[in-house]
């Protein structure tokens, strides 16, 4: 059998009514970096690559119905980070309401937070 060639990350796909806005508030408040955006052809974004650390989002819109092409269900992104209470004090200070981070019993401390089309994204610290 053929070894399978490395694979050395992954890139999360997040669809949203507007790519645009999202891309922006992921900038503003969580502190990602935004590499490239295209625009259709009414000039509305319609794809916005992300970067965080060392790897990427893309974003993809307008899709206004995105919730119910997915059935209802939200999606949700986590991020590994070193110290996610930090991450937490950076979204409050930025205005953003979530609970606190709380530590679960697999050995991660973690938040989540909402954008503003209703996508979770999560940051989670792992425990020695």
């Amino acid at each position: 059998m053929q070894e399978a060639p490395a694979i050395r990350g992954v890139i999360p796909y997040v669809f949203c009514a507007d790519a645009g806005a999202t891309a922006a508030w992921c900038v503003e408040v969580l502190g990602f970096v935004e590499r490239r955006r295209w625009l259709n052809d009414d000039g509305e974004v319609c794809n916005v690559e992300l970067t965080v650390g060392t790897g990427e989002v893309w974003l993809d819109g307008p899709v206004p119905d995105w919730k119910a092409k997915a059935d209802g269900l939200a999606s949700w992104v986590g991020f590994l980070v070193d110290d996610v209470d930090g991450v937490f004090r950076r979204l409050v200070a930025a205005g953003v309401e979530l609970d606190s981070p709380r530590t679960r019993e697999h050995g991660v401390r973690e938040i989540t937070v909402a954008d503003p089309e209703g996508h979770s994204w999560g940051f989670v610290q792992r425990l020695t």
